[in-house]
């Protein structure tokens, strides 16, 4: 990781409890969550240089700097902790079992100190510790603590406070150059580069230990050992000073009558520096070192080289696995035989390059090389003499009936029997044919990939084709694999199955089908299949259901470069990977062989911390949110999130939902970002979940809750102002129609005024004018006749009956040259109800409730005429005793009703005694733009009731937008008139 932004010149490593891995180096703190980088941003950090980390319990970080400073990072707040006498490096920092916070510095009067109950307290001659130095420090499993100083360790046993020495001969001439460390059992143990090392016993007081303990040797000595620590399984890492670092695996084999090695490993080996100086093993047992160029991390790898088998082979490698559970690999020169369980022995020596292996029915093994042939019973060959020279191989096989084939590198296939090698194959059309690919049966033949022909079934000399090369996806086919009774042709452009004679493809699009070099099967039902760049484990059940029913996914497991897959497959080989007895799986690859044990697979039970680590809007960022007010108008937003797990972060997965906006989780994948545009105002809720490398998932994860105030065009306010903006508007479109509709229906009122004028003066000047000189006339007439004449008493009383209806003719046509004002519609109505109802049994009440208002001219006429026509009616035909008039003024409008006691009116009576009736009375109110109503009364009678809108009945204008309208009675009047 030297190349992926990790600081440089690391002292220190610790991991807390929310699984961050913090960085000490001379570029100051860093954080790694396994993908990126972060430097610590809090106040008074800056990027001082940092030489100790630790963890406490608690969750909080101790930081030790190279000034002797000391501070302590808690819910992202630096606080500061720096000893009064500290003024260099702090070395180490150790949290015992009180909670004591144990310091070493580089202060040599005050090398060692102590924190606790808030206050430091200098570790000296008090508390028996008389050293300038200190170098390490360790915690036994019964809380006793062992110092290492110069040439000595100090031991404090439980509960005091006075350190005892205890005097190691072996550490004379070791200087400095040891650590302590407690193994998982709680026993303390000493790593010298000088002497190596060795577990230290529970000394009595200041008594002498071994002068030669017996030791693991060192692999290089001479070197200062800086810090060691025992992993969860028992083996012990330490980093050295200028030889990398170093590995026990047991240790604790030394007490067993064993003699463990201890292996180092280098920049030769990959290590980023040979300068090591902190070590730490994480939460999911990863193992980090930190060096002077970077950070190195150690896991456990599922696949591991082949031990015992040689790295390279210039000539490539021969595979092969024997009935009786042992793997045959020959590399250029050689022959190794691995039993189960067992590691790979060389069984043949001096080859001249073996290039195919086969067994038959009778379990010997067969190894052809180019110029010789073996016979081997139980790991023990001999060369078979041949009378001929044997030719260039490719692969072995051994059919049903006992038939040894040999596919030629040039083409074709011999026959060995009897000590005798004989060509089966008869060239095709194009020459020889070549075989790349080849297995036994089923049937006494054998089935085979014959290049630029297609997958044939070969019962030599027969040659029946199955599958046409045109056919085959990506053209050539890789590996012929027996699988029950089926057969499995993997080629470049994916897979497929051979069944009855019948080819079917796999039916699921697997970007990792294609390319398949070899298969191998394990007890438990599960395949392992080598592909081009990793090797995949699925199921062999689901697998295999899937050439009959397609599935979008199928429940895989990829083993790459991760997983100690260092090399792609090797391609044109025989057999590129087998299963040994031992369930043990081999796999030939273009850097050597590896092997897989499938019991020992490391899996990751933990599932991973979620956490948000940062939300950007603009130019604007948040660290380590959990939740926020953003500012007003923010349109885009991205969300940073992250999963701390680090054995292989690259495989940890997300999935995301922003409540409110998202209705299902996304799936993110590896991705570590959110984004999203266009955000309405309101309350959300960001969460995010991720499963580890082995599919682990963390349903609890991380929220953000974030709220987004509205702009002001946003604001509940702005869009009040603009619906009453809106509304203002369509009022005043409302208020000019209707002032428009008002002058049209006044322009029309005025019309009829001036054509009732000219109807007045007309009827003044023809009609009256004749009428009354007519009835002269007649009254001449009348006037000659005898008094007594029976004619002249009648003729006298119709010319009486002109005379009336002259002066009524003369009234209606001065009403329509000087129609009555609105100001005196209620006069005018009680003057029209007293003529009509003179001399009648019938009581009339009148009644105006509201405040008067001006009416104009022409519905004062009209509403008179209305009421005329009415009373008429209630006279002529109800047969009533009382009759009532109320006029009402309203804001709203005016609404004139008259009601009678009589037997009622029905709405189509007096349409044809020659009079306007009920249906002029409706023409009349809709001239004036009201509406005439007439039912029958609930107490008996009838109700005559016209209503006319304000706006087309008063003379002012409308009340202001702003006034509320309100009623009031002005005068109610009743009285009887006969």
């Amino acid at each position: 990781m030297a190349d992926d932004g990790v600081p440089l010149g690391i002292y220190a490593l610790a991991q807390t409890p929310d699984g961050f891995l913090w960085i000490g180096s001379d570029a100051g703190l860093h954080r790694f969550d396994g993908i990126r980088f972060e430097p610590l941003a809090v106040t008074g950090a800056g990027d001082e240089p940092v030489s100790a980390l630790m963890a406490s319990r608690n969750g909080d970080l101790w930081i030790g700097y190279q000034s002797g400073r000391v501070a302590v990072l808690r819910n992202g707040r630096l606080l500061e902790r720096t000893p009064p006498y500290s003024d260099r490096w702090i070395h180490r920092f150790h949290q015992d079992r009180s909670g004591a916070v144990w310091t070493m510095t580089g202060n040599i009067k005050h090398p060692l100190m102590r924190y606790q109950d808030g206050r430091w307290q200098d570790i000296g001659t008090p508390w028996g510790f008389d050293s300038n130095y200190a170098s390490s420090i360790a915690e036994d499993g019964e809380g006793g603590l062992w110092l290492g100083k110069e040439k000595s360790v100090a031991y404090l046993p439980p509960g005091q406070r006075h350190f005892r020495n205890v005097d190691v001969r072996a550490l004379e001439h070791s200087a400095d150059n040891f650590a302590v460390a407690t193994d998982p059992h709680g026993r303390v143990w000493l790593s010298s580069a000088m002497i190596g090392t060795w577990r230290l016993p529970a000394y009595p007081a200041n008594e002498r230990a071994p002068d030669v303990p017996a030791t693991i040797a060192p692999a290089v000595g001479g070197h200062s050992y800086r810090a060691a620590l025992f992993d969860r399984d028992g083996a012990l890492w330490g980093v050295t000073y200028a030889a990398g670092i170093y590995r026990i695996a047991q240790p604790g084999s030394l007490y067993g009558g064993q003699q463990p090695i201890e292996e180092s490993y280098t920049t030769r080996d990959g290590l980023s520096s040979d300068r090591a100086q902190a070590v730490l093993e994480d939460r999911e047992g990863n193992i980090w070192i930190g060096t002077s160029a970077g950070l190195d991390r150690f896991r456990s790898a599922a696949v591991q080289p082949a031990g015992g088998i040689p790295p390279h082979s210039r000539f490539g490698y021969v595979l092969m696995s024997a009935r009786d559970g042992s793997v045959y690999v020959a590399d250029s020169d050689s022959l190794f035989r691995a039993p189960p369980g067992g590691d790979a022995i060389r069984v043949l020596d001096g080859l001249d390059n073996p290039q195919a292996m086969c067994e038959d029915a009778t379990g010997t093994a067969w190894l052809k090389t180019r110029s010789q042939l073996f016979r081997g019973v139980q790991g023990r060959f001999q060369a078979v003499e041949t009378p001929a020279k044997p030719r260039s191989v490719l692969d072995c096989v051994v059919t049903s009936d006992g038939r040894m084939l040999f596919s030629r590198y040039s083409g074709g296939l011999i026959q060995y029997s009897r000590e005798e090698w004989k060509d089966s194959l008869p060239d095709g059309s194009d020459g020889p044919q070549r075989i790349s690919a080849m297995l036994a049966g089923p049937g006494d033949g054998l089935l085979a990939y014959i290049r630029a022909r297609g997958v044939a079934r070969i019962d030599p000399p027969a040659v029946q084709l199955l599958w046409p090369q045109k056919a085959i996806p990506g053209g050539e086919v890789t590996l012929l694999h027996r699988m029950g009774d089926d057969v499995i042709i993997a080629s470049l452009g994916g897979i497929a199955r051979l069944r009855n004679d019948t080819i079917t493809p796999f039916r699921s699009p697997q970007s990792w089908l294609k390319g398949i070099t070899g298969i191998a099967e394990t007890a438990d039902g599960y395949l392992y299949l080598l592909s081009r760049a990793s090797i995949v484990r699925v199921p062999r059940a689901d697998f295999l259901r899937g050439f009959d029913h397609p599935a979008p996914e199928l429940p895989v497991e990829i083993l790459d470069f991760e997983d100690g897959l260092q090399a792609p497959a090797a391609p044109g080989y025989a057999r590129n990977a087998v299963a040994g007895g031992d369930g043990a799986l081999w796999f030939m690859t273009t850097d050597g062989i590896v092997r897989i044990d499938p019991t020992r697979i490391s899996r990751n039970p933990l599932p991973p911390p979620v956490r948000i680590v940062g939300v950007a809007y603009g130019s604007q960022r948040l660290r380590d949110p959990v939740s926020a007010t953003l500012p007003a108008g923010v349109s885009r937003l991205e969300i940073d999130y992250t999963a701390l797990s680090l054995s292989v972060p690259k495989r940890v997965r997300f999935r995301y939902r922003l409540e409110g906006v998202d209705q299902d989780w996304i799936e993110a994948g590896s991705r570590r970002q959110a984004f999203y545009t266009n955000l309405r105002p309101g309350d959300y809720r960001f969460h995010v979940i991720a499963a580890n490398n082995d599919g682990v998932w963390n349903q609890e994860g991380a929220t953000f809750d974030f709220k987004l105030p509205p702009t002001f065009v946003q604001s509940m306010w702005f869009k009040a102002m603009m619906v009453t903006a809106v509304a203002l508007i369509l009022w005043g479109f409302y208020l000019l129609r209707l002032r428009h509709a008002t002058a049209r229906l006044r322009d029309r009122f005025d019309g009829q005024v001036a054509e009732r004028a000219r109807i007045a003066r007309e009827l003044h000047d023809t009609l009256l004018q004749e009428f009354q000189a007519l009835t002269l006339r007649f009254q001449g007439t009348v006037n000659k006749l005898p008094v007594d004449a029976g004619m002249r008493a009648d003729l006298t009383k119709a010319l009486d009956r002109a005379d009336e209806a002259l002066k009524t003719g003369r009234d209606r046509v001065q009403d329509l040259r000087n129609p009555r004002m609105g100001d005196d519609l209620p006069e005018a109505l009680q003057g029209i109800a007293s003529q009509v109802v003179e001399a009648r049994p019938l009581v009339l009440h009148l009644s105006f409730e509201g405040k008067r208002q001006p009416i104009t001219d022409t519905a004062t006429e009209e509403m008179q005429r209305i009421a005329e026509e009415a009373l008429r009616n209630v006279v002529k035909h109800a047969n009533a005793c009382n009759v009532w008039l109320l006029l009402d003024y309203r804001e709203q409008g005016l609404t004139m009703s008259i009601r009678d006691d009589g037997t009622g009116l029905d709405a189509a009576a007096d349409r044809s005694d020659g009079h306007f009736g009920c249906l002029g009375m409706r023409e009349r109110a809709q001239r004036i733009g009201g509406r005439l109503t007439i039912r029958a009364a609930a107490e008996g009678g009838t109700i005559v009731e016209l209503v006319v809108p304000g706006r087309y009945v008063y003379r002012r204008s409308r009340p202001g937008l702003w006034h509320w309208p309100g009623r009031r009675s002005e005068q109610a009047q009743s009285r009887p008139w006969r």
